[in-house]
């Protein structure tokens, strides 16, 4: 017990004193089931993709481990780089913990193999990140392809911390969303106008239904997020490791066909909002993962959604669309997160 007393005491130590300057770069880290990649988002607004680090027999054990339920929804905003949990969480998912002892042997640092495996993938893309910056970093924001419980986010914090690594305490929304806004899919409201009353200025962009699929090898991982003036809230969540390219690669007509029934019954509209109002069409498209540009995806899609797949794939045309490579699209949306944080930190410290 003293022992987690004096852990937690130290995190809290380390958490408030945590050095803050004129952040210069943000870093970010995407595990997928297979694999994991980093990028560096910098203050001109470039970003540069750092690494792809294949993931082990373990690491991939362990992701695969990872329970994912459809539940609640939960709204994440982008204001000032902050990233706000409301409720409760909207997927639990969990690394096969089943009591408190599994919880805390991860926190002592035993030599379990899902916190050791976690460690190494997070050592090598930080290895590979401070190569490329040739210095040393203390800060880093990690995401997921699906939501967390608050269960895995521990282990994923301690993890960081026992890399010296410092993390935010709140939770990131998965890399779908991270996605969406590395392209640049972030309505704007006219906010200090509202609040004067005004009838004057720009008017608020529309609230967007975004679909985002993260396509690997291992598997599919689809979104239905709605979006409106920076926050972003998931609706639907599907993850399936049975529809990924691998679960494709036999040419089967009938794994063909159980992609496109789950991703038709997916996307089935309309969606009612907080608000009660329906919405009755998908604005945006967002294509993520290793394999994103797979052709069988992409004919899936067409017979899903139709004319519009033409018109909303990122990875074909769209008013948002940058010149992002799918496979990072999520750690540099995240990476620009980071940035965004810490530069928020640094400017409020200065104030203070």
């Amino acid at each position: 017990m003293a022992r987690i007393l004096l852990r937690s005491l130290l995190a809290i130590y380390l958490l408030f004193n945590h050095q803050v300057r004129s952040a210069d770069y943000g870093v970010g880290f995407d595990l997928a089931l297979d694999y994991g990649v980093a990028s560096v988002y910098f203050s001109n607004g470039t970003a540069v993709n750092i690494a792809k680090i294949p993931g082990g027999p373990a690491y991939k054990q362990m992701m695969r481990a990872t329970e994912v339920l459809d539940g609640r929804a939960t709204a994440y905003h982008t204001w000032f780089g902050d990233i706000l949990e409301v409720g409760t969480g909207a997927a639990q998912a969990f690394l096969g913990l089943r009591s408190l002892g599994d919880l805390l042997s991860l926190r002592l640092g035993s030599r379990d193999t899902h916190s050791q495996s976690l460690s190494r993938m997070l050592k090598a893309l930080k290895t590979a990140t401070e190569s490329y910056l040739e210095a040393s970093i203390s800060a880093a924001e990690v995401v997921v392809p699906f939501p967390i419980s608050d269960a895995y986010l521990d282990i994923l914090r301690s993890t960081c911390f026992s890399l010296s690594l410092h993390m935010p305490m709140s939770a990131q929304p998965p890399a779908g969303i991270l996605a969406a806004r590395a392209h640049g899919m972030v309505g704007k409201c006219n906010i200090v106008t509202r609040d004067k009353g005004s009838e004057q200025g720009q008017a608020d962009d529309p609230m967007q239904l975004i679909l985002t699929v993260d396509y690997t090898q291992a598997a599919l991982t689809a979104l239905l997020v709605v979006e409106e003036c920076g926050v972003f809230e998931y609706r639907r969540v599907l993850h399936d490791t049975s529809l990924g390219v691998d679960g494709l690669s036999g040419g089967s007509d009938t794994n063909r066909g159980d992609l496109v029934r789950a991703l038709q019954s997916f996307t089935r509209l309309p969606l009612e909002d907080d608000n009660g109002d329906e919405l009755e069409r998908i604005s945006n498209l967002v294509l993520l993962g290793e394999s994103a540009g797979d052709q069988r995806l992409h004919d899936v899609l067409k017979d899903v959604l139709g004319e519009r797949f033409y018109r909303l794939a990122t990875t074909v045309s769209g008013e948002h669309t940058k010149n992002i490579d799918p496979l990072y699209a999520a750690s540099r949306g995240v990476a620009e997160d980071c940035w965004d944080r810490l530069e928020y930190q640094s400017k409020r410290a200065q104030i203070d």
